[in-house]
């Protein structure tokens, strides 16, 4: 693999906690039985900013990656793809999970469309993806020279 420019491990790893933390927190609120999530506004409020920080940590970091190795990416799914692309993730997990990208504008432009039914429906569903980025970054960052990364 060429070798390129440093990636910022301050940034990376501030982020990457950022991440852990909305874990953290959509751990909790994913294990809230559906009927008692959707009658407390405060669990959809809490749902939205964790999902939305950890979905904008994912993108971040992967756009800095990315840009690292020179790639160029139209758009935020084009980020989760070309991290397949470029093995930093498995090809078929960035197919998989392309849509969360899509998913990172819903919540930010159209959010008044967004029903507490759908996004307690949306952490359960993408909880175990939103970790397995965590890890792959995390792994990133303990080798990156194993991804064609300077340390």
């Amino acid at each position: 693999m060429i070798r390129c420019r440093e990636i910022n491990i301050s940034k990376m790893t501030t982020i990457l906690s950022q991440i852990h933390e909305a874990l953290e927190e959509m751990d909790i609120l994913k294990r809230i039985n559906k009927d008692d999530f959707i009658k407390d506004k405060r669990n959809y409020i809490m749902a939205e900013h964790y999902l939305r920080r950890a979905v904008e940590g994912i993108l971040t970091i992967g756009s800095h990656l990315l840009s690292r190795l020179g790639a160029k990416t139209k758009d935020y799914q084009e980020i989760i793809l070309s991290l397949g692309r470029y093995g930093l993730i498995p090809e078929d997990f960035a197919e998989k999970n392309k849509n969360l990208a899509g998913y990172r504008n819903r919540l930010v432009h159209i959010y008044w469309e967004v029903t507490p039914e759908e996004l307690y429906t949306v952490i359960n569903q993408h909880f175990e993806d939103i970790s397995n980025f965590y890890n792959y970054y995390k792994a990133i960052l303990k080798n990156p020279e194993k991804y064609g990364f300077n340390k």
